[in-house]
């Protein structure tokens, strides 16, 4: 992909050149103005790609799989995961972190944090949502990384995160007594919903986690700013952005905290106090979860210090910072997990 810098310098000299080419020949001149709008597609389009596609979801048909982790793909019922682990703990009996990627994306997002922990001595489950992944082809030959359903069935996702759990405890190679949890953006709200409330779930980490889905998909904004065209996004892919109160007090954080699951795992209201086993990481400039839903949903935990971490820049994706985000959570998953 073209630099966007250079793409505008480029166009910065050809619109100077044109001035006296205009002069000289009009068919050249013609030809050139041509160059210059598709010079300034490209930059639009290498902008929006550097912002909101920092790494590629396509790394080929080859083996994931390398001398240092070993990638087994599964089906959990009608769910695609992959299992992570690390070659040198590959006979041990290891506790587990799930890791769930954000809304339309899909597992290979989050893999660059599965690497660093199946080497680290955890296996990592990682699973497509329903109504995620895609279909990779290269010529006759194709990967089906599909998961069916619908991707704006926000609870169908949630109540997905049960069925996976259910799958790790038949695992003998795993621990089921040490299974943690981390997500970003949906998978933040997984996470602090439905992971929450599982108590075989013993750490959940929200990444760039809303708060009250309807107070920050309703919120105002500025017209063609980053955070506007998300939102038209994810309006244009029938995601529901004015939610009910019920729909809203189904898939929002905030009214799940002091849940757990009761009868037929629902959650039901109770004593227990799940701030222990929640963690926080949050960009300052977060377009499209903005900071606020940090604040309140470190407010209504009463979290400590030592239960979040804030980054300054990093916007939604935690751009150029993922190598700050693993360490932490490789920290609060060692504090658990092996203390």
């Amino acid at each position: 992909m073209m630099n966007p810098g250079r793409i505008a310098i480029y166009i910065a000299v050809l619109s100077f050149l044109m001035f006296f080419v205009d002069q000289w020949n009009v068919l050249v001149g013609t030809l050139l103005w041509i160059l210059i709008v598709v010079l300034l597609i490209e930059l639009v389009v290498a902008g929006f790609r550097q912002a909101f596609f920092r790494f590629g979801d396509d790394p080929g048909l080859g083996a994931l799989s390398t001398s240092v982790v070993h990638v087994e793909p599964m089906q959990i019922g009608r769910i695609r995961a992959w299992l992570i682990k690390g070659e040198e703990f590959s006979s041990q009996k290891l506790p587990v972190v799930i890791l769930h990627h954000g809304y339309g994306s899909n597992y290979r997002r989050m893999l660059v944090y599965a690497y660093p922990l199946a080497i680290k001595g955890y296996a990592v489950l990682l699973y497509n949502a329903p109504g995620h992944g895609k279909v990779l082809r290269k010529g006759d030959n194709q990967i089906d990384e599909q998961s069916p359903g619908d991707k704006t069935e926000m609870l169908e996702i949630m109540k997905s995160l049960g069925k996976v759990v259910d799958y790790i405890k038949m695992m003998p190679e795993l621990d089921a007594n040490r299974i943690g949890f981390a997500g970003i953006s949906l998978g933040a709200i997984v996470g602090l919903t439905y992971g929450v409330c599982n108590p075989a779930i013993k750490c959940v980490i929200g990444l760039a986690a809303v708060h009250d889905f309807k107070k920050t998909s309703t919120r105002k904004l500025i017209p063609f700013t980053s955070d506007w065209w998300m939102k038209k996004s994810f309006e244009w892919s029938h995601l529901e952005m004015n939610p009910s109160k019920l729909q809203d007090f189904l898939v929002s954080p905030a009214f799940y905290f002091d849940k757990e699951f009761g009868f037929f795992e629902h959650p039901v209201w109770t004593e227990k106090n799940n701030a222990e086993k929640i963690f926080l990481i949050h960009c300052e400039d977060d377009c499209t979860v903005p900071f606020f839903n940090f604040e309140e949903n470190v407010k209504q935990l009463g979290l400590s210090p030592d239960h979040f971490l804030v980054l300054k820049n990093g916007n939604h994706w935690f751009i150029r910072q993922e190598h700050i985000v693993i360490g932490q959570m490789l920290r609060w998953l060692d504090k658990v997990f092996m203390p």
